[in-house]
């Protein structure tokens, strides 16, 4: 269904568009269910190109298609590379949001587990109070 849906947007909107972006964010969604974690990971990367091509990296949506991102390098054991993204994440939401967002939360909540992740617990407690502070 998602592919379909990809493919009536794009024979409407042409291939830069925001509803094109979404269909691929969610395209790259059902592949990652399936475990097809590459696929996924191709489909993120062309929403994320075209979410910042219309408006900036420090937007939203681009956001969703990062964090999505993070998820799926998590899974293919690339830690290092999955809290990188979130630290990025965090920098741009901080900017865009501001430090007391609810989505900024949420953002310091998934470095939390990044930084869990690759052992750095003291930084991932530190983290995880921050964001719980401010939700």
């Amino acid at each position: 269904m998602c592919k379909r849906v990809l493919r009536v947007r794009r024979r409407v909107h042409g291939d830069v568009h925001a509803d094109v972006a979404v269909a691929l964010n969610a395209l790259g969604r059902a592949l990652w269910k399936k475990g097809e974690l590459d696929l996924a990971m191709a489909k993120y990367e062309e929403a994320r190109e075209i979410f910042a091509g219309l408006y900036g990296e420090d937007h939203k949506d681009v956001f969703v298609v990062l964090a999505n991102m993070a998820v799926v390098l998590g899974e293919k054991g690339r830690v290092e590379e999955q809290l990188a993204i979130n630290e990025k994440i965090v920098d741009m939401e901080r900017r865009s949001s501001g430090a007391d967002s609810h989505s900024f939360a949420t953002s310091l909540c998934n470095l939390g587990g990044s930084y869990n992740e690759v052992g750095m617990l003291e930084k991932a407690l530190v983290v995880f109070e921050e964001g719980l502070g401010i939700v």
